[in-house]
């Protein structure tokens, strides 16, 4: 199962908000930060390491028990796979991130093989639609294939 959560958001930290939203949600339904049962696990990732840092400083602080491990880039989850992962592509503004997905669609593919049962991507999909290539491709795909869920705050 893939889903997304479309948001208003613009800068890291309402998308770190998101983030939580999404991890919260998960947990009232079964998922586990520290789960030894492998498939219940939680992964979070983005492209970016500024992104990346930013989420596991945040998460890290607000949820003790989720490992830094478990949080990270694209990059350190090669080879991993967790039952779910969060996936926050960080656009605050079009050149600086839709060029660099676009141009490395292994990332995006790395990313979505990473997530076992349910792919999450925490992002503003009309920005991603519009910068075409794989960015829009994987917007496409969740729609046909997936679930859109509008982002509410706990």
């Amino acid at each position: 199962m893939k889903f997304s959560f479309p948001d208003k958001f613009i800068g890291r930290a309402e998308k770190a908000v998101a983030v939580e939203t999404a991890i919260a949600s998960l947990l009232k339904h079964g998922y586990d930060l520290d789960a030894a049962d492998k498939s219940k696990t939680i992964g979070v990732m983005s492209p970016f390491s500024h992104q990346a840092n930013a989420l596991r400083y945040r998460l890290s602080n607000r949820w003790r028990n989720f490992s830094w491990d478990d949080i990270g880039t694209v990059h350190t989850f090669q080879g991993g796979e967790k039952a779910a992962i969060i996936f926050s592509p960080y656009q605050c503004h079009q050149e600086h991130s839709f060029w660099f997905l676009n141009g490395k669609p292994n990332l995006l593919n790395t990313a979505v093989s990473r997530a076992r049962k349910l792919f999450i991507l925490v992002g503003n999909l009309r920005e991603l639609e519009l910068a075409g290539g794989e960015t829009k491709r994987l917007v496409e795909h969740i729609r046909q294939h997936g679930e859109i869920r509008t982002l509410r705050e706990p």
